[in-house]
């Protein structure tokens, strides 16, 4: 049975394009068949995995405002076992999946129906913002992770207003979805990290937080696409993430 994993904060710079990068790569790597899906209009996920986003026309927003659209179209298979919906900078097609009234935040649930059943993990990558695209994200997930920079204060803030909005996704669409936090960019040595992931396992309740934090590498910094090591193990982060239950 498919699991899907979605990826949501409303702050930006929080780590979620890199932990989608991560689960999605992983998961191939093990074996799953996987679709990575892009959101988030950045395309940074899609620009990791090696997708020219200035040669991009098939994106997932267009994809979501065309009724007819089919998805198998607008999949890239950038990796073995590892399927993209690739997303770029569309400013016409997120202005019409605003525009959307009815049942918009169910746009993706039906174009993922299809497929679903071709996949065993598909991962999600949402945009900073509780738009059209994160509700869509959200509506469709069993499982979804909130990255939280363990280096900033900051990152506490607005966490309250985003649970909200995803328990009201989960009562409306999804009433078993599982909610878990993750420590992002997260140093051992810095006691103000430590405070901060203090500060979150006191927020959502340490049993929701997972227990393996991402940690900040200049590894990270300086390679802007997916590598790999001579040891064969995945590079984003230096630390591969277990995949939560």
């Amino acid at each position: 049975m498919t699991h899907v994993y979605t990826l949501a904060n409303a702050k930006g710079g929080c780590g979620k394009s890199t932990v989608a990068l991560n689960l999605a790569v992983c998961f191939a790597r093990a074996g799953h068949r996987t679709l990575a899906v892009d959101l988030d209009q950045q395309g940074n996920l899609s620009a990791a995995l090696g997708v020219d986003l200035n040669q991009l026309k098939f994106t997932a927003h267009r994809l979501l405002i065309n009724d007819e659209a089919e998805i198998g179209s607008f999949l890239l298979e950038p990796r073995l076992r590892l399927n993209l919906l690739p997303n770029t900078i569309d400013v016409e097609a997120d202005d019409l999946l605003e525009a959307k009234k009815v049942n918009r935040e169910l746009l993706l649930r039906r174009k993922l129906r299809p497929v679903l059943r071709d996949f065993d993990i598909v991962v999600i990558d949402t945009p900073p913002a509780m738009r059209s695209a994160t509700l869509n994200g959200l509506a469709v997930a069993d499982t979804v992770i909130i990255p939280v920079d363990g280096s900033s204060y900051f990152a506490l803030l607005g966490l309250n207003q985003l649970l909200q909005v995803v328990a009201a996704v989960r009562d409306a669409h999804k009433p078993d979805m599982v909610i878990r936090a993750l420590t992002t960019m997260y140093n051992r040595r810095q006691n103000l990290d430590k405070q901060i992931r203090r500060q979150v396992e006191e927020f959502f309740g340490s049993e929701l937080v997972l227990e393996t934090p991402s940690t900040r590498t200049l590894a990270l910094q300086k390679r802007p696409r997916f590598t790999k090591r001579s040891s064969n193990t995945p590079l984003l982060l230096q630390e591969p993430l277990t995949s939560p239950n």
